[in-house]
């Protein structure tokens, strides 16, 4: 049904959006990778059938009578959670989920069955399922119909001796229980949770998710699950977790630990917020739990109200209220992709060099721009302490570590590969620039102590660039232009710069200046990479203007009686 599911929607059987079409894509593709020897996956169906058939016996607690039915959409969501497991082990191979859905998509229904599937039925030991959600409402709107669950059926709670107590319900069969847990919550240690249910993710703390994802370590196959709608300010971890599933979906990231499913409006339906077609594409469940007659009377409120609109559009079809542009599109970025670029065909050219040293526990970057006739021409390096937080996170690790392996990414390890390696970043830099023609090597002025001496003792000049929109804006505003047209830029195809590039959005000032940055200060979706051929790009355009090391209030400025003559004198 699952793999039925998928083909019908690449085939333009079932709408969809391009999102589902890329995750459908990726689930047929990871089936083909688990029939090869050498995977480290297979697809086994019988965990499947076992989910599935777990909570078809499951009765419904509102709306509808009888048991649960699966929907093939749901069957598929089902077998990428369950069906892939490790070829050595036998154990579930994914330890992510992600499925971003309009709200009466029976997100609520299909959560509870998977908590008590994983509570009681996973082989687990002691199985902990905790509930996270931002308050006690809405952990139970997962919780409840697991309490009503067992009250109908009466069979399962003898069969897994279940007793409901005031803040879980306890398995005593299987040693397992169920807890809800508000991000409100003042003390959340001492959990072990073999399943995380993360309800609506955009309303939680970033402390509240960390504390609960880390603390699934010593488990043998852990799942954290999160079915959730956009949210109202696309910040926070929720934000950084959907840019993280699409980076996912574009094959920016490997994370094959990491089952998505996410439901957005493709740039064509753009203004098309009540058309049905959209609708349906949006909702996957639309014409089952979600019907056309229950939307009617939110889309006369919508039409009237700018408020009820942005709800509106954020519930049924995904937008998240207040998002930032992305500078940089991912298509127009993989059309100036060249993977035969490397960084011995930039011999010979006037080169300049941009670093992005970030934190000494975060990724750091070195951008090599050369110019021949109107084209730029860039490569770009990395380098990662190997042990840092992030590396202990199925997200990141397992596309760190790939891109490792394919030669992008260093990873360090001194000082426990804790912190970033400071000598081996430099002494890396300066073996790349041997044998080139550099004009300057560019770092921002918080970064200007940490190897500026060094690089002068090598022999070469380095430049301090101001990282404010003023400084930055004329450099970031030829990238993005230059982007939309591989005749005038082309890039060596490092998937970890094409990454940063989907990660940067502009934050403008009311001079019509763009800084580039991260979404929200704290997201883990680096933009190094683009910050650092910025700089690198920001010291070319000086040099061509003849500008380069040139102080900036030492610059000349246009004398404003050429424009507007002097004061009081006639017309």
């Amino acid at each position: 049904m699952a793999r039925w599911y998928c083909q019908q929607v690449l085939e333009g059987k079932v709408p969809a959006c391009n999102w589902e079409v890329k995750a459908c894509q990726r689930f047929l593709h990871m089936l083909v990778e688990a029939n090869k020897p050498h995977s480290e996956y297979v697809f086994r169906i019988e965990p499947v059938l076992d989910a599935c058939s777990f909570i078809e016996a499951l009765p419904h607690v509102k709306g509808f009578e009888g048991t649960i039915k699966l929907e093939p959409v749901q069957c598929w969501w089902l077998a990428g959670i369950f069906g892939f497991r490790e070829r050595e082990t036998g154990l579930r191979y994914v330890r992510d989920a992600r499925l971003y859905i309009p709200r009466k998509n029976a997100k609520s229904t299909l959560s509870s069955g998977i908590a008590l599937f994983c509570a009681n039925c996973e082989g687990e030991p002691g199985a902990e399922v905790v509930i996270s959600a931002g308050s006690a409402d809405q952990a139970n709107k997962v919780y409840d119909p697991i309490r009503k669950m067992l009250d109908i059926e009466p069979d399962l709670r003898i069969q897994f001796r279940a007793k409901d107590s005031r803040d879980r319900i306890a398995f005593d069969a299987t040693g397992g229980y169920i807890q809800p847990v508000a991000s409100v919550a003042k003390n959340i240690d001492g959990f072990n949770p073999h399943l995380v249910v993360a309800e609506e993710l955009h309303a939680q703390k970033q402390e509240v998710v960390s504390v609960l994802s880390t603390a699934q370590g010593a488990r043998r196959m852990p799942l954290f699950l999160s079915i959730s709608t956009a949210g109202r300010r696309a910040d926070g971890p929720a934000w950084d977790d959907w840019k993280q599933c699409q980076a996912v979906l574009l094959g920016r990231m490997r994370a094959p630990r990491f089952f998505v499913a996410m439901y957005a409006p493709d740039k064509d339906d753009d203004g098309l917020h009540f058309n049905e077609r959209v609708i349906e594409k949006l909702n996957p469940l639309y014409g089952v739990s979600l019907n056309a007659t229950s939307l009617e009377k939110e889309q006369r409120e919508a039409r009237k109200s700018e408020a009820d609109l942005n709800e509106y559009k954020r519930t049924r079809l995904n937008i998240w209220s207040r998002a930032a542009g992305n500078l940089i599109s991912a298509e127009a970025w993989d059309a100036c992709a060249d993977r035969k670029l490397n960084l011995d065909l930039l011999k010979g050219f006037p080169m300049y060099v941009g670093l992005d040293l970030a934190a000494r526990s975060d990724l750091n970057a070195a951008a090599f721009l050369v110019q021949q006739g109107d084209t730029l021409y860039t490569t770009g390096k990395y380098w990662l302490p190997r042990n840092v937080e992030r590396m202990k996170d199925d997200r990141f690790a397992d596309a760190f570590l790939g891109w490792h392996k394919e030669g992008w990414l260093e990873l360090t390890d001194a000082h426990g590969g804790t912190f970033i390696d400071g000598r081996m970043v430099l002494r890396d830099v300066l073996a790349m620039l041997e044998g080139h023609n550099v004009v300057g090597v560019a770092l921002d002025d918080h970064q200007a102590n940490l190897m500026s001496a060094e690089i002068e003792a090598a022999g070469y000049e380095v430049y301090i660039v101001r990282k404010n929109a003023k400084s930055l804006t004329p450099a970031t505003d030829d990238l993005i232009s230059r982007v939309n047209n591989p005749d005038l830029f082309q890039h060596d195809g490092n998937p970890i710069t094409a990454w940063c590039a989907g990660n940067v959005v502009g934050h403008w000032d009311q001079n019509s200046n763009v800084l580039p940055k991260k979404e929200s200060p704290n997201s883990k979706a680096n933009i190094d990479g683009i910050d650092a051929l910025i700089l690198a790009n920001a010291i070319r355009i000086d040099n061509e203007a003849g500008l380069l090391g040139v102080a900036e209030k030492s610059r000349a400025k246009p004398n404003p009686y050429l424009n507007r003559g002097l004061a009081g004198s006639a017309a």
